[in-house]
This record gives structure tokens, sequence and C-alpha cells, in this order.
């Protein structure tokens, strides 16, 4: 083998080794969350903010700008052992004895930790989204036009009030003894959830869907 192919050789196993050093370094750097792209460094945003709270029972949302809430806009309540809120710099808040007070503004959902909850007026154009929530009773008053989701939730005593253009959605999955339904002119309701002892009042719906185990526990609709 002459000189200059042993160079060249000898050039080629460097380059290779070089190669796959580097690939096993970038392979590990991406791991980390490390990465050389110019713009996407991860950034924490500088209006998230989540602080405790002071245990309550109720909570009361209110909008204080005459806009409302866009873009699906939500207030998402979650069971939790603690009492805490999470948001970016778009609620204030106080607690006045056992009822939690919340102002909303920007088109940016808020999450709400808390163990069990009693009651909730809405009054704020913000959408609500109840997830694994359990309460022996719970009252909702929403007297904007906007959505509540009600999702995976067990509640022995559960009572809706919707003033018109108001929807509401209860999935299957939901627990339900007793459930006291009111919904204004232009609702919707999507009711898929069983339960014992069942009153609807509607007012000309715009969209009515009783559907899966719901239509099993129904005895009266008026």
């Amino acid at each position: 083998m002459t000189t200059s192919n042993k160079l060249l050789l000898g050039f080629t196993g460097v380059l290779v080794l070089f190669m796959l050093f580097s690939a096993i370094i970038l392979k590990a750097n991406y791991n980390k969350g490390i990465t050389n792209i110019k713009g996407q460094e991860p950034k924490e945003d500088p209006d998230y903010a989540k602080t405790t709270l002071p245990a309550f029972k109720a909570l009361v949302l209110s909008n204080p700008s005459a806009q409302p809430a866009d873009q699906g806009a939500a207030v998402r309540i979650r069971e939790s052992k603690d009492y805490a809120l999470e948001f970016y710099k778009n609620a204030t808040f106080h607690v006045t004895g056992d009822t939690l007070y919340v102002e909303v503004s920007k088109s940016r959902d808020i999450v709400l930790f808390c163990p069990t909850i009693s009651y909730i007026g809405n009054t704020s154009n913000y959408g609500l989204d109840l997830n694994s929530t359990k309460a022996p009773v719970l009252q909702i008053n929403s007297n904007t036009p906007t959505s509540t989701a009600i999702y995976n939730t067990e509640i022995n005593s559960f009572s809706y009030t919707g003033t018109p253009d108001n929807r509401l959605e209860i999935n299957e999955e939901n627990k339900l003894d007793s459930v006291r339904i009111m919904m204004g002119k232009n609702g919707s309701l999507f009711f898929y959830a069983p339960y014992k002892f069942g009153e609807f009042k509607v007012d000309s719906l715009n969209e009515l869907n009783l559907a899966g185990k719901s239509i099993q526990s129904l005895k009266q609709i008026n």
C-alpha cells in the first residue's frame, strides 16, 4: 500500500471517528434538552404564576372589562389536596369567608386546584371546565353566554342555572345522584351521564342531545 493511500485511509478513519463522537455528543445534549438551533431554546413565560390560596368552598368569577373573553378561554378546575391558582397575570383574587372571588381578563386559561367545591357563580364570559372533581353538592349559576363542560366528576346533588345562549356538556363518565338543570333561550344542552333523580327545564333551545346512559335515566323533561 502506498504512503498516499495510507494517509487517505488514516484521514478517513479519523473523520469517521470524529463524526461518530459528534453524533454521540449531540444526542446526549438533545436528551438533556440542549440544542444549537437558534430560537428553539425553551423559555419560561414571564407572565406565568402559581400561588397557594386559603381554603374556600365557593367560587365567584367576574370580568371587570367590557370585552368578553374570546378564543375559548376557560377556568379549569381540578381536584387537588391543596388550594392553588395558576394564571398568566390575567387574574386578581381574594378570599372572603369561604368564597374565592376571581376577576379575570385577557384570553388565557387559568387553572384552579382545590379538594372540592360547592358553588360556582360565573359572570366572567370565561368558560368552565371541571374534571375529576368530587363534591357532595355543586351548584353552578352561569349568568353570561358561556360554555360549561363537566367530565369524570362525582357529585351527589348537581344543579345548573344558565341564562340565554349558554352551553352545558356533561359526559357519560360523570357519577350523579340528583340533577336539576334550567336552560335559558338559545341554549345548548349535551347530557350523557346517568343519574337517579332529575329535573330539566328548558326554553327554546338551539341544541339538545340526550344520549348514552342519560336516556336510561330520563323520566321527565319540561
